[in-house]
């Protein structure tokens, strides 16, 4: 079963939502960035002029004092000077980084393996930046040792510099920020900007203080118990900041703009300092291994909520008075949560208190753009701001009265329609859901989508009285749509069903935006578009995740196309081979060359093209046991290209040989694992069905003829297909849509495409099951047909049964061993309508049985389906009703797909992933006993788990027949 919290995360991860914990409310509130660009771009064009002017008159007065030897009564201040102890703190910071920047490069440039490492270009730019800093560093430090009358000649760097400040004019002086807040904002930024460096640079010299911490909380039990204070971290919190401050965004601009500022700003410093630093997390916790501990994103972003929050509710409830008292209980549960963590090893000290040190940065920020209260002026009863409400322009579009009124109401109307409409096609269409259930799952995709609606049954009830607050909830509902609909459908459509959902959002945005500023209407359409944007982007991450590759490409480079666009081949034995190709001209007939290493050569007959320019090639009258080279031939014109490949023919009898075997690979897969699977240089290649993940419902052989060419004309399983042959069975995906049956509406259309493009062993005639078995050495390999006879709890069909069960007697006595390919999960307690033999278990107990009465125990079973790798040695095998039934299984996934668990238990483990296939190694020396080793493998050459199962060569073993 799915765990839907599971895929519910795995939904975030592919968003990327779970790397960094605040990109949630960073990616929600980016168009609020505007506004505060807006304030900054009006403050600078309006006080440039005047601060140019007032600070040339306060210098020349004070020159002019100094010259005539007077002192200036003003104070520092008027003149553009910062406090004393601003200067102090400043000056020390950039003295002693310059001197330990300088220090350092010329330290690592001298010594043999130093970073800078004789790189000229990189000691020039260390020590030009050294110089400035000193510069500029000296400078403050002589103005707080001659305070308050600098030498003049400092008094120009000070005042052209971002030392000096506007000057001191009494009737904004309190609308300013407070020294203090800005000299912790520096110091805070100091703090951080030095622990990154020594973290970063010199991990040796905190090292020791790290563990000691770490070693002292892990032994203190009752730390256990600060784990309630965690949440104050999580993004879902921070996202119920997000609206929070969208909802105050109405009355402070201010601070919805340096959220969304520090919120970014979060992002952007653990981007970029992470990779820098790259601390090793610690190695007893639960991420031992990753290097992205520095900072602590959990911390980081507990600090600002914690500084944050309380500015929020103090806007929505006009109620100052209750921020000092929120950010004193919220930051005690920030250090409670950090002490947690640093226990748990989560992270080391110096990670938690590198993230407070980010946050407080940020933190001190945001408090300083809210104490500036001329950048209030454009806010509504906000409570920083004094000024009157702007007199201007109002909206972007003028709209009458009445058609305000028409708009409004259809606003309104169309917001109701769509939650109506999305609760309906929720509970009764089931749209949008996703095709393969890997994702959230069913029942947590309806909470979802209810959830959805429910927030457009807010956003409509809000816009009754909050227009604007209700068009950005009816966004973030639509956006929310879109994502989701990204499990099933690609962006495109995603988007589509967001602008639908949008219509309500902009209708109401189109009657909230006649009586706003410009500014304001402005704000509000680039969040709106945001949003738009959003959605395009975590469809495509959510289509990427889960339909797109799962690990790296393949290397393969595609030989390109001549007389041949792809071939296949199969039904291999020990004197002959089949080949299917795909030609570009249908009037010239082809024929395959065989050629051996020692130059021996074998053609087959000429064949013309069909319709679709499939060709199928026979060659016999080869030599067991030796390694050859085909290449198509068109007429006189031999293809080198993706005409040529290359396989070995099995010998004789007792043969060792290697199976490899997979399933599911996403439509037009180029994942490494092919080239995995093809360096493993098996005899031949079990497909296990999910070729591709087309879900064809047509009744035209030709589209799934299409489907094959789409797969074989990617680099790596083309590769793989020219290097390796293989033996195939399908499964849903590429036979029908999800869970196809009989009923699939290309039943016949697939049974016929089969019967042409795939280099099949014997099969039955007609409209019929695909079953076949043959023989390589003294194994006998089964493959069934799981799909196109089922019908509810019926597998196989009465034929194909009847084939099976006489097949498995036979074969387990004139064959050494016995290879069932199975596509379908067999393990599994019994449940009706399961996709797996769970949902056929009467018939399931039929085979079991009758494996028990013959008494067979040289059975091998290996399937695909399941996105895992598992292995049972027998143990839950077995469902005959007197025992005895039982065999080993390999499961063999996926390909290129999300992994997942279906059926079990599994003596062996199931391992769900991709970039995943299986190994069968037959050792077969001729005697008594033969060995069969399972074994699961990673696209990287990762062993997962392995199984050897010996097995008791039959003592009345026929010798069988070298052909199928």
């Amino acid at each position: 079963m799915i765990d839907p919290d599971r895929r519910s995360r795995e939904l975030l991860r592919a968003a990327g939502l779970d790397r960094f914990h605040i990109f949630v409310p960073a990616v929600m509130s980016v168009g609020l960035v505007f506004w505060i660009v807006a304030e900054l771009t009006e403050l600078v064009q309006a006080r440039a002029e005047e601060t140019r002017d007032q600070r040339a008159r306060e210098m020349s007065v004070f020159i002019a004092d100094d010259i005539l030897g007077r002192r200036s009564a003003g104070a520092p201040e008027s003149r553009g000077f910062r406090p004393r102890p601003v200067y102090l703190m400043i000056g020390t910071t950039m003295v002693a980084g310059a001197v330990y920047v300088f220090v350092g490069s010329v330290a690592n440039y001298t010594r043999q393996g130093g970073y800078v490492g004789d790189i000229a270009w990189i000691l020039a730019l260390a020590t030009t930046v050294a110089i400035v800093g000193s510069t500029f560093g000296l400078a403050a430090l002589i103005v707080a040792v001659r305070w308050p009358t600098p030498p003049p000649s400092v008094v120009g760097i000070v005042l052209r510099s971002p030392l000096g400040s506007d000057p001191f004019d009494p009737e904004v002086a309190a609308r300013r920020p407070s020294w203090r807040l800005t000299a912790g904002l520096v110091a805070t930024t100091a703090l951080v900007a030095t622990l990154t460096l020594l973290i970063g640079w010199s991990p040796h010299v905190v090292g020791g203080f790290d563990r000691s911490v770490s070693e002292w909380l892990s032994r203190r039990d009752p730390l256990q118990t600060l784990e309630v204070l965690d949440p104050i971290g999580q993004t879902g919190v921070t996202l119920g900041l997000a609206l929070l401050a969208g909802l105050a965004a109405f009355r402070c601009r201010v601070l919805a703009a340096a959220f969304a500022m520090a919120t970014i700003g979060g992002l952007l410093l653990s981007v970029t300092v992470r990779p820098l630093v790259a601390q090793p997390r610690p190695g007893a916790g639960p991420f031992a291994g990753q290097i992205d501990s520095f900072p602590s994103g959990h911390i980081l972003l507990g600090t600002i909520v914690a500084g944050i929050l309380p500015l929020a509710l103090a806007v929505v409830f006009d109620r100052t008075s209750i921020i000092a008292p929120l950010r004193i209980v919220l930051g005690v549960g920030v250090v409670a949560s950090a002490l947690h963590r640093i226990a748990d090893g989560f992270h080391w000290a110096t990670d938690a208190i590198g993230g407070a040190l980010f946050g407080l940065t940020l933190v001190l920020a945001t408090q300083w753009a809210i104490d500036n209260e001329r950048s209030h002026r454009s806010c509504h009863h906000c409570p920083w701001s004094s000024a009157p409400e702007p007199v201007g322009r109002r909206g972007a579009m003028p709209i009458h009265p009445s058609a305000h009124r028409v708009i409004r109401l259809t606003a309104h109307l169309a917001a109701a329609v769509g939650a109506i409409v999305l609760t309906t096609v929720t509970l009764r269409i089931e749209l949008p859901v996703d095709a393969d259930g890997y994702t959230l799952g069913r029942g947590v995709e309806t909470s979802v989508q209810l959830g959805l609606a429910g927030l457009v049954s807010i956003g409509a009830l809000v816009a009754w009285k909050w227009e604007g607050a209700g068009a950005v909830i009816l966004a973030l509902a639509a956006t929310g749509v879109g994502i989701l609909s990204a499990a099933e459908y690609t962006p495109a459509v995603g988007v589509g069903l967001t602008a639908l959902l949008m219509a309500p959002a902009l209708l109401l945005w189109l009657s909230w935006q006649h009586r706003r500023l410009p500014h304001e209407v402005v704000a509000l359409a680039v969040t709106t578009a945001v949003l738009i944007g959003t959605s395009w982007a975590g469809s495509s991450a959510v289509w990427d995740h889960f339909f797109g590759p799962t690990h790296p490409d393949s290397v393969a480079v595609d030989p390109g196309s001549d007389e041949v666009d792809w071939v296949w081949a199969g039904a291999l034995h020990a004197e002959g081979i089949t080949v299917t190709a795909r030609v570009k001209d249908l009037d010239e007939a082809a024929r395959l060359v065989v050629e051996s290493e020692t130059g021996d050569r074998v053609l087959s007959e000429p064949v013309l093209p069909d319709t679709d320019g499939l060709v199928r090639l026979v060659v016999d009258g080869l030599m067991p046991d030796t390694a050859y080279t085909y290449r198509v031939q068109v007429e006189d014109d031999i293809d080198r290209r993706r005409g040529e490949g290359t396989f070995r023919t099995p010998g004789v009898g007792a043969f060792s040989f290697r199976l490899t075997a997979g399933a599911c690979a996403r439509t037009a897969s180029n994942g490494a694992v092919f080239d995995a699977i093809r360096g493993e240089e098996p005899l031949l290649h079990l497909a296990l069905g999910d070729l591709h993940y087309e879900n064809i419902e047509s009744r035209d052989p030709a589209t799934f003829i299409d489907a094959f060419g789409r797969a074989f004309t990617t680099p790596a399983q083309g590769a793989l297909a020219r290097a390796v042959p293989m033996a195939y069975v399908w499964d849903d995906h590429d036979y029908g849509p999800n869970d196809a049956d009989a009923t699939a509406p290309g039943r016949s259309a697939a049974r016929s495409a089969y019967r042409r493009a795939v280099p099949h062993y014997d099969v039955p005639e007609g409209d019929a099951p695909i079953h076949q078995a043959f023989t390589i050495g003294r194994v006998r390999v089964i493959l069934t047909d799981t799909r196109s006879e089922r019908r509810g709890a019926v597998m196989l069909g009465k034929t194909q049964l009847d084939w099976l069960l006489a097949e498995l007697r036979s074969s387990s006595t004139t064959h050494a061993a016995v290879v069932w390919a199975n596509a379908v999960p067999w393990i599994g307690a019994a449940e009706p309508g399961s996709d797996g033999w769970a949902g056929a278990a009467d018939e399931r107990a039929v085979i079991a049985d009758a494996i028990a009465r013959a008494d067979i125990d040289n059975l091998v079973m290996v399937s695909g389906d399941a996105h895992m790798v598992a292995i049972d040695d027998g143990t839950n095998s077995d469902y005959s009703s007197a025992g005895g039934g039982g065999f080993p299984i390999l499961h063999a996934a996926a390909l290129d797909r999300p992994g997942n668990v279906k059926g079990g238990p599994y003596s062996g483990g199931a391992y769900p992933g991709a970039g995943q296939y299986g190994v069968i190694d037959i050792e077969d020396d001729g005697g008594d006993r033969l060995t069969v080793t399972l074994t699961g493998r990673t696209w990287d050459g990762e062993t997962i788990v392995t199984y050897d199962h010996l097995i008791a060569v039959p003592r009345d073993l026929a010798a069988p027949t070298p052909a199928s």
